[in-house]
């Protein structure tokens, strides 16, 4: 290009020709010159300041911003410089919309911030340089592109919060991006798109969109910590809890917990998934509270998570949300089953990740992990053999010659034996840890959804008791619903197959299998919930988005 002008001032000396003149590499039509016979034809020189610009390097990017500017140049390579959104020395009028859609990026529960927008006003209050036109042109392009990968795929690398997090970022073509919004007759509709669909996002969006629109200085009551409240106490704390839930008293002494009280606490305990006892303890009071004045700060780093899923969980798919410590399955965009889990322990945390389920095994045989069997199991192993083999149904295996087999317990000498020489697993039966029946996605972490012979523990509101796998409520009626789609199969079916050997049932069509994490969301009935962040990810999730 460089050379072009350089040709073009000379040609420009001798012929007259003027400044806006320009040598074009695929010029076909222009003023022939008998001398030496090259083709003209006329160049916007906003589009040679573009292609200027464009072989500017900026250093101290990261990886994902170097990428969206590659794209850019891509964009104008192809266009060989021609700008998109300056018409006439201004914006034009889809560009005047973009950029103030994006200035308004917080109703997305995105950071306007994080886009360098150009001027509204370039080239209205007079003249703009080429420069300064071809400048707007590119940040423009650049932010649009930046602003469909955030609101596609979140601002942060899942990644990057917990090992125990793998999902991995889905982002989006951005050289894609911008010829979509570029040629779009509705480019706001464009951009809206790359936002996702998903119901619970959705609500969630709009529930903040509300809360945005509230007076400032809006508190919600807040309960004081104190000793758990009942039917007949007396205490300040309850006067609050009625302003909380919106309860007047009859005879005006609001410090007694009357019935009226009881029946609007337990209606509150069955919307918000805890237990209908009409006791308000910590479980209770932390749901009562809510995110208090950190409100738009959770919505904000829950609708990230929401930007993290697939865009598309399938027509049929499982959905367990960690911090609610629920499972619910949907088929056709409704929801046909819920029921309540039991999670990881904060040391052996349940993993974030989506998979597919692609068979149930009912009458399992548990085979210990290595860590389990070697911090839990040895030690009481070692401490009394007998007692331990005799009353748990283990079984040990090792490899012998090739082979694995299994080993009669009384013949290891287990103050020496170590966890990688042998495997322990428990047989099938009503003492096996997984239950009667397990669900399977066989995936890196060995996690996987199954019954449990400890059913007391659903009855507790804090269900983070397993070491990693999700132990489902009822999992016959689960299977019910998991079996729907397989001919000839059913729950009846499948307790016929009860206490016999293990056995497997394959799924023709795989389920998607999405393990979340959501503190903060929509619940059936419209109503915002909020639960603890049992593992920390949400707190390091704020931290990252800097909310």
């Amino acid at each position: 290009m460089f050379r072009e002008i350089a040709i073009l001032s000379i040609l420009g000396t001798i012929s007259g020709a003027t400044p806006a003149m320009a040598l074009h590499p695929d010029a076909h039509v222009g003023t022939n010159y008998a001398s030496s016979k090259i083709s003209l034809k006329r160049v916007d020189p906003l589009a040679i300041a573009i292609e200027q610009h464009l072989k500017k390097r900026s250093k101290s990017l990261d990886f994902l911003t170097k990428r969206d500017r590659a794209a850019v140049v891509s964009f104008y390579g192809d266009r060989q410089g021609k700008p998109v959104w300056i018409r006439n020395g201004t914006w034009t009028s889809e560009a005047r919309q973009i950029i103030f859609r994006i200035s308004r990026a917080q109703q997305d529960g995105l950071d306007p911030a994080a886009y360098d927008l150009p001027s509204l006003g370039l080239g209205k209050l007079g003249p703009a340089s080429i420069d300064k036109l071809a400048m707007g042109e590119l940040m423009l392009s650049r932010a649009i592109a930046t602003y469909a990968r955030h609101a596609y795929a979140g601002q942060v690398d899942p990644r990057k919060i917990s090992r125990n997090i793998s999902l991995r970022s889905h982002l989006p073509a951005s050289i894609k991006v911008l010829e979509d919004v570029s040629v779009a007759l509705d480019p706001l509709k464009i951009l809206a798109s790359f936002h996702p669909t998903h119901r619970g996002f959705v609500e969630l969006r709009k529930a903040y969109q509300d809360i945005l629109l509230r007076p400032a200085g809006e508190v919600k009551v807040q309960i004081t910590a104190g000793k758990t409240l009942r039917k007949g106490m007396r205490s300040e704390r309850i006067a609050l809890l009625r302003q909380r839930l919106n309860i007047e008293t009859e005879d005006g002494n609001e410090r007694i917990f009357d019935t009226v009280l009881l029946d609007a606490v337990k209606l509150f305990q069955k919307e918000n998934g805890l237990i209908v006892d009409g006791v308000v303890g910590k479980a209770t009071i932390k749901i009562l509270n809510g995110a208090g004045q950190d409100l738009v700060a959770d919505i904000i780093a829950n609708l990230e998570r929401w930007r993290w899923l697939p865009r598309d969980l399938g027509r049929f798919h499982v959905f367990v949300n960690i911090p609610s410590f629920e499972v619910s399955i949907s088929k056709d965009n409704k929801q046909v089953h819920r029921t309540r889990i039991v999670v990881g322990k904060i040391k052996n945390q349940t993993p974030i990740f989506s998979d597919e389920i692609e068979h149930v095994v009912v009458n399992p045989y548990w085979n210990v992990p290595m860590s389990i069997a070697s911090k839990e199991l040895l030690p009481k192993i070692r401490a009394n053999p007998g007692q331990f083999f005799s009353k748990r149904n283990y079984e040990v295996l090792a490899q012998i010659k090739g082979r694995t087999r299994i080993i009669n317990p009384a013949k290891i000498n287990w103050n020496l034996v170590t966890a990688k020489q042998i495997r322990l697993r428990q047989t099938p039966g009503i003492r096996n840890a997984l239950g009667r029946i397990k669900f399977m996605f066989p995936n890196r972490h060995a996690v996987y959804l199954h019954d449990t012979p400890s059913k007391s523990l659903f009855k507790r509101d804090y269900r983070a008791f397993s070491h990693g796998c999700v132990r489902v409520l009822n999992p016959m009626d689960f299977a019910d619903v998991i079996l729907s789609e397989l001919d000839g199969w059913d729950a009846k079916r499948v307790k016929k197959l009860i206490g016999g050997r293990e056995r497997t049932i394959k799924l023709k069509e795989h389920i998607p299998v999405h393990l979340t994490y959501f503190t903060t969301y929509v619940d059936d009935n419209g109503k915002l919930q909020h639960r603890s962040d049992l593992y920390g990810h949400h707190r390091r999730v704020k931290k990252k988005l800097n909310i």
